[in-house]
């Protein structure tokens, strides 16, 4: 509740109040009519979803433009928390459920529960428990207790691999793959192609570009090792050129930096 009081962002939910009693404490935010990105995303309730724009009987789906959109002010405002809040804030539990969606798709973050103010920028702050969810959590959370804003931008990058492809983030398909991450980085790796894992319900020919850069700054951003992960300011710069990536990607190896991801 303190560090939402004084953040102020478009891409991040407003705090109305708290109210508090003996029994429970409320948090109460802005309403966000479209709810949480998850639930378009994975067919939760998308045949329920009713945009103010849009009647109950009209077959909603979320197309490639208001994914992009989605995937750029989500970033906008995990870079905000990152690089220009004082002191930087690490959120902790970035996943789609915690992004919301206004009447607009416009996205704001959302469930501020487990973050964590920084004493600097970049500096490793220690946490005394492992909290998060399965399929966002970065694998040196899991076994030291020294992190830092790389662990945001892990979970991110499983949020835009779930645009790109809709599958869930612990869906891996077996075969020693845990994750959706372990997943598009298998298939990375095999040498397939990039389209293959896209969404069919929204892949078309004028958005296949765009799409695979997504899919790659998301593969960027679940290296394994921190240090080859980008910031999230570089994060923001990627997806607002990813329209501009080339449609055919080199193998890469698991800690390399993909070549088209370089300039």
């Amino acid at each position: 509740m303190g560090i939402l009081s004084l953040i102020r962002h478009s891409n991040i939910v407003k705090l109305m109040c708290c109210i508090s009693s003996e029994s429970s404490k409320l948090l109460v935010y802005e309403y966000m009519e479209n709810r949480s990105l998850d639930r378009w995303l994975h067919g939760k309730n998308n045949q329920h979803i009713i945009s103010t724009s849009h009647s109950a009987h009209d077959d909603i789906s979320l197309d490639w433009p208001k994914r992009l959109q989605i995937a750029v002010g989500a970033a906008q405002g995990l870079c905000y928390m990152h690089h220009d809040f004082v002191p930087p804030v690490i959120h902790r539990d970035i996943k789609s459920s915690n992004i919301l969606l206004d009447s607009e798709f416009n996205p704001k973050l959302a469930d501020f529960g487990l973050a964590k103010l920084l004493v600097n920028q970049g500096e490793l702050t220690t946490m005394s428990n492992v909290a998060g969810s399965f399929g966002y959590m970065a694998p040196e959370y899991t076994y030291t207790t020294k992190i830092n804003e790389k662990i945001d931008v892990y979970s991110f990058g499983v949020v835009l691999l779930e645009l790109v492809t809709s599958r869930e983030a612990n869906n891996g398909d077996g075969n020693g793959q845990s994750s959706l991450s372990d997943w598009a980085w298998c298939h990375i790796q095999e040498d397939k192609p990039i389209a293959e894992a896209l969404d069919p319900r929204v892949k078309e020919s004028c958005n296949i570009e765009e799409m695979c850069g997504v899919f790659m700054v998301g593969i960027r951003c679940t290296e394994k090792q921190p240090l080859s992960r980008p910031s999230m300011e570089e994060v923001v710069q990627l997806l607002l050129r990813c329209s501009h990536f080339g449609k055919k990607f080199s193998i890469i190896r698991r800690n390399s930096i993909p070549k088209e991801l370089e300039a």
